[in-house]
């Protein structure tokens, strides 16, 4: 009735007062804070207790008896490292906030704008390299950040108002890093054997140091970050409305980013490398009902810092291995996952023309001439690097007749390098083709990371298997990457720049899983790390056949499946109006790419770029039909990888840089210039 104080429950249901609204957000930030927070404090008592009685906690905090180990260990070693978590945790997320303020992207972080990357390379190197100087590890951790965060902008500097071109160039640089990380760990690996643990964001056996590191810094970011709150909220307006609210839009994002790098650098010199806190607890904050950057700003430290405290504390309930899991592989799986969730739920722009291009391409003749002399310079550099070799006199060719034990143990590593890389171009431009993305690859896509942790799995539960086992491993987790990238792409609309998101994200997760099982300092790992490099040292006469039986296999089916290939790029409407079973041609398609990827792995490592870099360079030499491209894609792929083992065996000798990390090393700028390329 009119005037009538009355309220009809019912009205409450469908619409919500504003009261009711108010008493369910209390609810949820309630459980989203003390949940989380009320696990990790019980995971901390009962460590406590097994190290120390509860009458003896007091003592243990204030003034430790010397002579008790347990009281020593709480003291020095578990406190510690609750406070470490406590404090790397809000850093993260605190970072990982204004990242995402600054740039307007819900995907920024240390992680994923190749910041955390950046930084450890600059450690380790300045570590391995100049370890007489004792450089302080904040200034060099804030160089390596700033450095990577200028050349993750860089990047996307043409479109960073797409989210996806700007975290995929950030993931992209991160991938270059962690090629220059596996020749540093080739070449100093015992040297780097206390590093392995650190660089995957480890929290065992941390002092009072760290949080002496952490505490004053994140104490003034944090407090610079609340003076900005105001210009920084203003910053999620467009640039021009910034401006004429009268913010200084430049300096504000500049000392934005500088506080986020700050942040991210000094966690990262004090604990290691842990990833993706800065997306989960600000995603986490937002769920909870802190809608505003205002609120943000101390919800999102203070759920950090009980995520990490958690997971931390969870890492240390391990019954399955016989050591811990770090910390930073647990966030990093958890984040990857997260950020798989979240992409479908993103706006961004494609990277270029994809499938269009590719089916408009098919028209051009086969270019013979170019095709013979791509052939003739292979096998000339076949040959040379047979033959031709520098050794403790300096360079020397030497025949074959004459007993050449050289050439006895070439050989097999030059074929094999040829015929691995010829496999992955073929896989690379394969999966160009059904995807419809000129940049996809099988490094790219995560499919070579889901080919090396099949491997490595077999190698810690069957240290002795065969190699057809190893194949099968290596081509089952090459296929279930590939097959789960399309599946979590198609329900992202299947946009091309989604698909290499996807694809990375998914390579992060498996890279996290394959740290995890290469930190166990079994004297094992030490082949499994040279392999994870790309050598080709150890090829035997054996593995050639299997490559060679595998390549005629496919080379004997792949013509089947041409007109495939011709017409799935046109899209699956048209493709379906043409009569190819779409579902049963893609399955198929994808199984050979799998294969092929999982048997190059086994002989070059899982990362490489030559299934990007040949098809391209196919298609700039000439070879824009499919059956040209395949075959020019096969004679350039063995040219790059003979290449690259011939220049690994002779740049540096006696020390040698593995074919798979020099061709990686190679590749991601050109994949850099490629992104450049395709923004203009």
């Amino acid at each position: 009735m009119p005037g009538s104080s009355h309220r009809d429950w019912r009205n409450d249901i469908i619409y919500p007062q504003p009261e009711t609204r108010r008493k369910r957000r209390s609810i949820f930030s309630f459980a989203f804070f003390c949940i989380p927070g009320a696990l990790a404090a019980l995971l901390s008592l009962y460590h406590i207790w097994l190290d120390i009685p509860l009458s003896a906690w007091s003592q243990a905090l204030l003034v430790p008896d010397f002579e008790i180990p347990g009281q020593m260990i709480v003291h020095f070693i578990t406190l510690p490292r609750i406070a470490a978590s406590l404090l790397a945790g809000a850093s993260l997320s605190l970072s990982g906030l204004i990242f995402q303020q600054v740039l307007r992207n819900p995907l920024a972080e240390p992680s994923t704008t190749g910041v955390s990357a950046g930084a450890a390379l600059a450690l380790k190197a300045s570590a391995l390299l100049v370890p007489s100087l004792a450089l302080p590890p904040v200034p060099i951790a804030c160089v390596g950040a700033a450095a990577a965060m200028c050349l993750t902008l860089a990047l996307a500097s043409r479109n960073l108002a797409s989210p996806l071109r700007l975290i995929l160039a950030g993931l992209v640089v991160g991938l270059f890093c962690g090629g220059i990380n596996s020749v540093l760990a080739l070449f100093f690996h015992e040297e780097l054997r206390s590093v392995f643990l650190w660089n995957t964001g480890s929290l065992l056996n941390l002092g009072w140091d760290a949080s002496g590191y952490m505490a004053p810094v994140l104490l003034i970011c944090a407090l610079l970050a609340i003076l900005l709150i105001r210009p920084l909220e203003l910053l999620a307006l467009e640039e021009h409305g910034g401006r004429s609210l009268g913010v200084p839009v430049v300096a504000v994002r500049l000392t934005g980013l500088l506080l986020a790098v700050v942040l991210a650098s000094v966690t990262i010199a004090a604990v290691g490398v842990i990833g993706f806190v800065g997306i989960a607890a600000p995603t986490i904050a937002r769920l909870a009902g802190f809608r505003t950057f205002r609120q943000r700003v101390v919800a999102t430290p203070l759920l950090g810092s009980i995520l990490l405290w958690l997971a931390d504390q969870t890492t240390q309930i391990n019954p399955l291995l016989g050591n811990e899991l770090p910390t930073g592989v647990l966030t990093a799986i958890f984040g990857g996952a997260l950020l798989l969730w979240m992409l479908p739920r993103l706006r961004g722009a494609n990277l270029g023309d994809a499938g269009a291009s590719l089916a408009r391409r098919n028209v051009s003749k086969i270019p013979y001439i170019t095709f013979a002399l791509w052939v003739v310079l292979l096998v000339i550099l076949i040959w040379a690097s047979l033959l031709f070799a520098r050794g403790l006199d300096g360079w020397v060719w030497q025949g074959v007749s004459n007993g050449n034990a050289g050439f006895e143990w070439r050989w097999p590593r030059v074929t094999a390098s040829a015929i691995a890389g010829a496999m992955l171009a073929v896989a690379g431009a394969i999966i160009q083709r059904i995807t419809g993305n000129a940049m996809a690859s099988p490094e790219i896509l995560g499919i070579s990371s889901g080919a090396g942790l099949g491997v490595a799995l077999l190698f810690l539960f069957d240290p002795a298997s065969g190699h057809a086992l190893k194949i099968s491993a290596a081509s089952s987790g090459a296929f279930l990457t590939l097959a789960l990238s399309f599946a979590l792409a198609r329900n992202a609309s299947a946009s091309p720049e989604r698909m290499l998101l996807t694809g990375v994200a998914l390579g992060t997760v498996f890279g996290a899983l394959l740290s995890a099982i290469t930190v166990r300092f079994d004297p094992r790992l030490t082949g499994l790390l040279s392999w994870l490099a790309g050598s080709t040292y150890s090829v035997t006469t054996f593995d050639v056949l299997a490559l060679a039986s595998v390549a005629l296999g496919v080379a004997a089916i792949l013509p089947l499946t041409l007109r495939w290939l011709v017409i799935l790029p046109l899209g699956n409407v048209t493709a379906r109006q043409i009569g190819v079973n779409v579902g049963t041609s893609r399955l198929t398609l994808l199984f050979i790419a799998s294969l092929l990827t999982g048997t190059a792995v086994l002989t070059i490592g899982p990362l490489s770029f030559v299934g990007l870099i040949a098809p391209h360079l196919a298609r700039m030499t000439g070879g824009r039909t499919v059956l040209s491209q395949l075959a020019m894609s096969a004679v350039l792929g063995a040219f790059v990888m003979v290449s690259a083992d011939w220049l690994g065996r002779n740049l540096l000798f006696p020390y040698e840089i593995p074919a798979g990390t020099l061709a990686a090393l190679v590749g991601t700028p050109y994949f850099f210039w490629l992104m450049w390329h395709q923004s203009q």
